[in-house]
């Protein structure tokens, strides 16, 4: 069993892990005050896109990536059904278009057209440009959590606990990237991607650690 494709799927399983966190934390309170839609969007898409992607390459006939994709778009499916349910408790909405998946999403999949593995075909289009947009998707899908943890202030018990997940996934994914370097597959905008997110997370974490600092009891 390759090792590599073994810790690019442990980096997802562990991001579920956090998704379980949020779930936990959204059924006990009954809310979802402090929490990013667009987020959860994102990360969807991100695995629609693997499913795409899947094909054209070593991921195929690995069995236990489509056990993580099934569990991911369940968790995903459920995390909607729970912002629909307790939509009425939402009262932070992402006013700066910067940080709105609307604005994010076309990016990335501009970005994906001119940087991604493989080579286009006379359409100019090849199925390697799911794995750019899954990557810059990923990338940029804690934007619009970092937005709203901002405004609010304060980071809660089990939200942090999904982060501290998400921080540890894209550790995973960093080794995975260090194999594939050592291993000549030297795709450097999709380890900047990567080295972005892990960025991204150590910004909120930063948040994270000013509240518990505070005095609160955060984990």
């Amino acid at each position: 069993m390759d090792l590599i494709l073994i810790i690019f799927t442990l980096g997802y399983l562990v991001q579920h892990a956090g998704a379980y966190f949020l779930i936990k934390y959204i059924n006990e309170k009954k809310n979802i005050q402090g929490l990013a839609l667009e987020t959860q969007v994102m990360y969807f898409i991100g695995a629609v896109m693997r499913i795409l992607y899947i094909s054209d390459t070593r991921l195929l006939s690995f069995f236990l990536i489509w056990i993580e994709l099934v569990i991911s778009i369940v968790l995903s499916a459920y995390i909607f059904y729970l912002f629909h349910k307790y939509r009425h408790t939402r009262f932070h909405q992402i006013s700066n278009p910067y940080f709105s998946y609307q604005t994010i999403i076309p990016i990335c999949l501009v970005l994906s057209f001119f940087f991604h593995p493989g080579t286009k075909n006379e359409n100019y289009f090849t199925v390697q440009m799911f794995v750019s947009m899954s990557m810059f998707i990923e990338a940029c899908g804690l934007l619009p959590q970092i937005y709203v943890s901002k405004k609010i202030g304060s980071i809660e018990a089990d939200i942090s606990k999904y982060l501290v997940a998400m921080g540890f996934s894209r550790l995973l994914r960093l080794v995975f990237w260090v194999m594939n370097y050592m291993a000549g597959e030297k795709f450097v905008y999709l380890i900047l991607a990567d080295v972005i997110h892990t960025v991204i997370i150590a910004d909120i974490m930063f948040l994270w650690v000013k509240d518990k600092q505070k005095g609160a009891i955060l984990i």
